[in-house]
């Protein structure tokens, strides 16, 4: 069998990965864009701040792991123009052709579209290669405008702030990171407004250069910078599936099952490029994440290669370190409980991290929804300097298993002082929902 996979990110090579162990006699071929493959995207912000000093430090593995000892061909700098499902033929950008018996798409999404990025001192971070670029700009200067309020944004925001750098950050909302319902966003947003110049309800209207400096026309207002870094989404690499005849949702996201296969037959997608099921709704959702695409992947590998797998959905968990805080989030927020008509509570508490007699302890701010059915969580978030992490993770850990709040409320964790006061916030937090 040959197994063609057109990308060489998370998804790609954990489908390659598994394919590879599915179906230890078959030619798998990845065919990448760029000129690196398996590599930590998401650890570029860390890279910006210096806390990574090699980019090469990002590879989760070298060219070698695959080639060599896993027996996968790669073909890095190289593109599919087009896909012909009925010859079972991908056209190159080099020229040739290649052939399949199954195919795994996994190319990934971009960063959002905008007429002003140019990737010199105006760019957007999709690839380890743009982290590269970033980087060389973020070393050249000291003034820096970041374009978006999101996850990437603010994590960019907080890593250049790390770095010494000035920022500020562009908004088009009345308070940063949208995600997250009130309360949690409200602590978010203050402790940004403290640190770093936001722009909020602003707009960029034109940008310009005057030597190397980058002048930005903002709400009527001029400002200079550096560099400006983008951040304001992204947007599924799917037109080769589209031109394919592959069916493709309403959100640009590849349509597949719970087996990755495509609306055409031997083709399979995987990654953020494709759709995901919500664990809660049901429904189609996407949920374009590292630890997602991964398991995307091999699900697909092992479907592609003869196997059976089946890929059950996400929640979107989230985790991101900004200004020293662990900020997460995991299943519905409000606006989307409202959205799928779910009756629901919500509770809101305070607590201490750890025992109040021990050193280090800080605040935890947690919020979760429930269904008012049967007590069913359906999300939360969490803020806090300290055991925010693990605490967020326990919480998805019970959404994905579809725990009430009177579940969580007895589950056995773990006491120490060093890491929680004898009633954890989370259980207090369940405590506190039981009562409503």
């Amino acid at each position: 069998m040959k197994l063609v996979v057109i990308g060489g990110g998370a998804a790609g090579m954990a489908a390659a990965s598994k394919a590879r162990r599915q179906a230890p006699e078959s030619d798998i071929l990845v065919v990448e864009s760029g000129g690196y493959v398996s590599y930590a995207e998401c650890g570029i912000p860390f890279l910006l701040e210096g806390t990574v000093k090699d980019p090469m430090d990002l590879l989760h593995y070298s060219p070698k792991e695959f080639t060599e000892r896993r027996g996968i061909k790669i073909k890095n700098n190289t593109t599919v123009k087009n896909i012909l499902p009925e010859k079972k033929i991908l056209k190159l950008s080099d020229g040739t052709d290649e052939k399949y018996d199954r195919l795994v798409l996994a190319t990934g999404v971009r960063a959002r579209s905008n007429e002003f990025i140019d990737g010199k001192r105006i760019v957007g971070i999709r690839s380890l290669e743009s982290g590269i670029h970033a980087r060389e700009l973020v070393n050249s200067g000291r003034d820096f405008i970041i374009v978006g309020d999101g996850i990437l944004g603010l994590e960019l925001a907080s890593s250049l702030l790390e770095a010494g750098k000035n920022v500020k950050i562009i908004s088009k909302h009345e308070k940063v990171f949208t995600k997250l319902d009130s309360e949690i966003r409200d602590i978010v947003d203050s402790k940004f407004r403290s640190s770093i110049e936001i722009l909020y309800q602003s707009y960029v209207d034109n940008i310009k250069y005057s030597g190397n400096r980058v002048i930005l026309n903002v709400n009527g207002q001029a400002f200079e910078a550096d560099g400006v870094i983008y951040a304001t989404g992204v947007l599924p690499n799917s037109e080769i599936a589209s031109d394919a005849g592959l069916q493709i949702n309403t959100d640009g996201t590849v349509h597949v099952d719970h087996g990755m296969q495509t609306s055409v037959p031997d083709i399979y997608a995987a990654g953020d490029v494709a759709q995901t099921f919500n664990i809660i709704t049901g429904k189609q959702d996407w949920h374009p994440l590292a630890q997602i695409s991964n398991k995307m992947g091999r699900v697909a590998g092992c479907n592609a290669a003869g196997g059976s797998m089946s890929f059950p959905g996400s929640l979107g968990t989230s985790l991101v370190k900004l200004l020293g805080f662990e900020v997460g989030f995991t299943g519905l927020n409000r606006s989307e409980i409202a959205r799928s008509g779910i009756d629901y509570e919500s509770t809101f508490i305070k607590a201490k991290s750890r025992a109040n007699y021990f050193p280090g302890s800080e605040d935890v701010y947690i919020s979760i929804n429930y269904a008012k059915k049967d007590g069913r969580i359906l999300g939360g978030q969490i803020v806090s300097r300290d055991g925010g992490a693990w605490r967020l993770n326990t919480l998805a850990m019970a959404v994905f298993s579809g725990l009430s709040v009177e579940d969580l409320f007895y589950s056995d964790l773990g006491y120490s002082p060093p890491f929680g006061p004898v009633w954890d916030p989370l259980i207090i937090a369940a405590s506190v929902s039981m009562r409503e």
